[in-house]
């Protein structure tokens, strides 16, 4: 009976929020110092990742038609051309979505923008962070299994478009979750608030519960898992072979030894998988703490949460620089 009671309350909730619910005047969010500090440095990150991707991709496009006329381009530069199309396409979506939405504090669009750019935003989350799995288990495979790698041509392929695959199909609920809300101002003839939000698309709260912990997982967990397992099988190769035989990192194709270009590439990877591990759990982490505790916000200040957001849109920033580096 308790059961049935509470359903009901919570049909009749949304029913309200439906049909507009009645806020108090005063209560209205907007735009704080700390959010307006946070809105300059996000379309200041914004234009920076742009200018750092788009150059490099620009540059691996001219690296591939060079290679028209001659050899295939590598594995590893196929791979960054995929992360960096992740990257550009989280820039491009994610940063000017958040800048603008904390501008605006409540949503304009409508609910067809609402459903689609919550889609896109989500795709383009999960995109880098596939594109950095894939990449991490492309380099630990080619140390410990490179005949297997090299005899295996669509291998990278296959794994390249099953990143892709599974950032459009995981994002896919966020088309159905997410809806406007309207809030009144008690008189029901004005709207005076609209916002873009998941409130009571889940029959149950646990249904969305699963869903948060899936999303969490598939962005976070799962990729930091793998990468930590690949990065450290290739850092446990290589300090293997450093202590046996120091000879063996040389330019050559060897089975048995390591040539110093692939080595270039592996610690590249592994400052990837470290730059994605730094800049995000800080993100995820007070994520979870809101999951668990919702009255987290009231003890951490607002500055402190849009440091910690911020920070993660460092990532697809420091990926062209990490390769910068290396490349020298």
């Amino acid at each position: 009976m308790a059961n049935n009671t509470s359903l009901e309350q919570d049909q009749n909730a949304c029913s309200v929020v439906n049909n507009s619910i009645p806020l108090i005047q005063g209560k209205l969010p907007t735009l704080t110092l700390s959010g307006k500090i946070r809105v300059t440095v996000t379309f200041f990150l914004f234009l920076l990742s742009t200018a750092f991707n788009a150059s490099f991709l620009s540059k691996l496009q001219k690296w591939t038609q060079k290679k028209e006329k001659g050899r295939k381009l590598s594995r590893m530069k196929v791979l960054l051309k995929h992360l960096t199309l992740a990257n550009l396409l989280e820039t491009l979506i994610v940063m000017p979505l958040d800048g603008m939405w904390n501008i605006t504090v409540q949503w304009y669009a409508g609910e067809f923008l609402c459903k689609v750019l919550s889609y896109l935003k989500l795709f383009s989350m999960y995109a880098p962070a596939f594109m950095m799995v894939v990449i991490s288990v492309d380099r630990s495979l080619a140390i410990t299994r490179p005949l297997a790698v090299q005899s295996n041509s669509k291998l990278e392929q296959s794994m390249i478009g099953l990143a892709w695959i599974l950032s459009i199909v995981f994002a896919g609920p966020q088309l159905y979750i997410f809806r406007m809300i309207y809030l009144g101002d008690g008189s029901g003839q004005a709207e005076v608030f609209s916002q873009c939000v998941t409130h009571c698309s889940f029959p149950q709260w646990w249904h969305q519960a699963f869903y948060n912990f899936f999303t969490f997982s598939c962005l976070f967990i799962f990729p930091l898992l793998i990468m930590l397992i690949c990065n450290g099988k290739i850092i446990f190769t290589l300090t293997r072979v450093l202590h046996q035989n120091p000879r063996k990192l040389q330019l050559n194709q060897s089975k048995n030894n390591i040539p110093r270009a692939r080595l270039r590439t592996l610690k590249m990877t592994v400052a990837f998988a470290t730059s994605f591990i730094v800049c995000w759990t800080p993100y995820y982490v007070l994520g979870i703490w809101y999951w668990f505790d919702p009255e987290m916000l009231n003890r951490v200040s607002e500055p402190v949460n849009h440091f910690f957001f911020l920070f993660a849109f460092l990532n697809p920033c420091f990926d062209p620089l990490i390769y910068g580096y290396f490349s020298l």
